[in-house]
């Protein structure tokens, strides 16, 4: 008996790592669990593949059973990936706990403590007990351990710990069953076998985000959770009116002379503060304040500057406005310049019109509306306290090279997103038709479907998309 459970996806890029090559590959492993519970065993393979949709995928490697160690096939794997083997290794590392999960998520029983030794050889992580890098896992239960087995002592934690450790935040809430599997959907049947282009739309497990607690600059803060991929797929033809809209907020900002010397003595305070110590920083102010004075005398000011700063701290000492205005009719120059603010997530909108032909296509034409709203349905926990995230979407155009099919080059990619709304119109003619068959299906179905994007664009996608060689339009 053996079950294979399939990890999320790890992207590397080669190119970056040395010369001579331009390949970037996408992996993923394979679990598989061997005997029954509670002496299972355990195997590990490596994936690689060319494409993000995985669809064409390669077994290059396995992972040695008593060290962990990731043995490439040279007849599979690429020379660039031989070369990089360590690397490779290191990305597509799993902990533990990770996998625990996701035998849970498949219905297994839960690991003994012999299991979870052997499954941390066999994954290259053995120290799961330390918190090296750290990490964090937290798993709140009221099972007892098994029969046989204790439980792990807790070491107390001191606030001085605290405060002399940063600690990554690595929470996981166990959500209930989910759905793990579709069908795969087309609409019009026949897009199956043509070569028209499409667009085609595949689901993920939310797995939410892993913050890291880190003043390494080389580190990322932010790391979401390798996603589960759930397995089907809903295709439909390019419609027209696609478009992608990118923008970034920049904010109109001000910064007036006053405000300029406040800012300064705060930033030399902060400094003294770091060299001196607090006290002297304090000490400081007055003597600074008193030499900011005398440049102002020094500067030949005039009784007119001295006069409308004084009106100024005036105004803002009792809370009214455009008292500078008022009495002298300016105000102080506000430097007004527009900075950069914040990215801004991208939303795409689809409208697709199902029109089924016969029953065979209207059958396609239901499941793919239970295929997406199914999917952006909210989960629960295990306790009914939580509520999960629904299930995130891939959304890719798609062409054909000969008889290959491809990405669409000419056509924005999009990331992983967020399925916000499905409308589904059932008499988008305007009138009440149904075909006379047993299900009464409707003559025709519009979809509208809303989605957004889970991260802005960076400079650095369109650089892992090919190297800045300007093959594709990008994002």
């Amino acid at each position: 008996m053996s079950t294979t459970i399939q990890s999320g996806t790890k992207y590397l890029n080669h190119s970056l790592l040395g010369p001579n090559n331009d390949e970037k590959w996408y992996y993923y492993s394979e679990l598989t669990v061997l005997g029954k519970h509670p002496n299972r065993t355990f195997s590990l393979d490596l994936y690689a593949s060319d494409s993000q949709d995985l669809s064409v995928a390669t077994l290059i490697g396995t992972k040695d059973i008593k060290t962990g160690v990731l043995t490439l096939n040279p007849k599979s794997a690429s020379n660039a990936q031989q070369r990089d083997e360590r690397s490779i290794q290191q990305k597509t590392k799993n902990s533990i706990s990770y996998w625990e999960g996701k035998m849970g998520d498949a219905g297994l029983p839960p690991l003994t403590h012999q299991e979870k030794v052997t499954l941390g050889i066999a994954s290259g992580n053995n120290n799961q007990s330390t918190t090296e890098g750290g990490t964090i896992q937290i798993k709140v239960t009221g099972e007892k351990p098994p029969e046989g087995e204790t439980e792990t002592p807790v070491t107390a934690v001191t606030g001085e710990d605290v405060a002399n450790s940063l600690r990554d935040i690595n929470v996981n809430i166990k959500g209930r069953k989910y759905r793990k599997s579709y069908g795969n959907y087309y609409y019009p049947e026949d897009l199956a076998a043509n070569k028209q282009d499409r667009i085609r739309f595949t689901m993920k497990f939310s797995e939410g985000t892993v913050v890291n607690a880190t003043l390494d600059p080389e580190s990322r803060v932010f790391q979401r959770r390798p996603p589960t991929k759930i397995g089907g797929s809903v295709t439909l033809p390019v419609v027209s009116g696609i478009s992608d809209q990118n923008s970034v907020d920049w904010k109109g900002t001000e910064l007036n002379p006053l405000q300029a010397l406040g800012a300064g003595a705060a930033l030399n305070l902060f400094e003294n503060a770091r060299d001196a110590g607090i006290a002297e920083a304090v000490r400081g102010i007055g003597g600074a304040a008193g030499e900011l004075g005398r440049e102002i005398r020094k500067k030949n000011a005039g009784t007119d500057i001295a006069t409308a700063m004084n009106t100024y701290l005036a105004q803002q000492a009792v809370g009214t406005k455009q008292l500078l205005s008022r009495t002298t009719g300016a105000i102080l120059n506000p430097n007004l310049e527009a900075l950069f603010n914040a990215p801004q997530l991208r939303a795409f909108t689809f409208t697709f019109k199902l029109s089924p032909r016969d029953a065979s296509e209207a059958n396609q034409v239901k499941k793919i509306i239970r295929f997406f709203k199914q999917g952006m349905s909210v989960k629960t926990s295990d306790s009914n306290v939580f509520l999960k995230a629904p299930n995130v979407f891939d959304i890719n155009y798609q062409t054909f090279d000969g008889a290959t099919e491809i990405t669409h080059p000419s056509i924005n990619k999009i990331k992983t997103c967020a399925l916000l709304s499905c409308d589904v119109q059932y008499t988008p003619d305007g009138t009440y038709m149904t075909y006379d068959d047993p299900a009464r299906t409707m003559t025709s179905y519009q979809l509208n479907l809303q989605f957004n994007e889970l991260d802005p664009i960076y400079d650095k996608d369109y650089t892992e998309l090919d190297d800045d060689q300007d093959t594709t339009l990008g994002y």
